[in-house]
């Protein structure tokens, strides 16, 4: 049996790591590979809100100062708790999300500090896009979630970085404004290339 996948499709918000997930992963069910889809917003959707209001702020928030100190890391966990178990048990799991503190760290590259089994193979892309068609697409999606982006955009845009991790090339970059068909070959050959 081969070595079960992490797969972690990264970048900032508006940049498409959703949709090109869910294209992969129906791309690949086509050709008989089997992943399990932990993006954070779904495993904690049910949660975060209520713990938000029980804390007096606002449900909705995602991205505010006290969201990021108090309820973010609860996200991450509790996604990286689960995925282990699929791992665990031999199914390719693809993690779309920012990971951002993950990176900075170093994390992303540590079976170990991921609480993944040592067999689990990591995989890493990061999706590139213009500034102008990201806040496009995060307007255009509608999310109350992205509220207090949009309504900070200077300064939530202002303190994004490229990560130093995909700077020296630890993580590779994908074009995310190329069609996504052409997306989702390139992100196949960089899967089968990590092996």
């Amino acid at each position: 049996m081969s070595r079960p996948i992490a797969l972690f499709i990264l970048g900032h918000a508006g940049t498409g790591k959703s949709f090109l997930t869910d294209y992969f992963v129906k791309q690949q069910r086509l050709e008989r590979q089997c992943w399990c889809v932990m993006d954070k917003d779904a495993v904690a959707e049910n949660w975060t809100g209520p713990l938000l209001h029980a804390l007096g702020q606002n449900p909705n928030d995602r991205d505010s100062p006290f969201f990021k100190e108090h309820v973010r890391d609860l996200q991450y966990l509790s996604t990286l708790r689960i995925a282990r178990d699929q791992l665990d048990i031999g199914l390719n799991v693809v993690l779309p999300g920012p990971w951002n503190r993950e990176l900075a760290s170093s994390a992303l590259f540590s079976t170990g500090e991921l609480g993944f089994p040592a067999a689990a193979r990591l995989c890493h892309v990061w999706l590139e896009l213009p500034q102008a068609v990201r806040k496009e697409r995060i307007i255009k999606r509608g999310d109350i979630r992205d509220q207090w982006k949009l309504d900070h955009w200077d300064a939530y845009f202002g303190a994004l970085k490229r990560p130093p991790a995909v700077e020296d090339g630890r993580v590779p970059t994908l074009d995310a404004s190329l069609p996504i068909a052409e997306q989702a070959r390139m992100l196949e050959e960089l899967v089968k290339s990590s092996s």
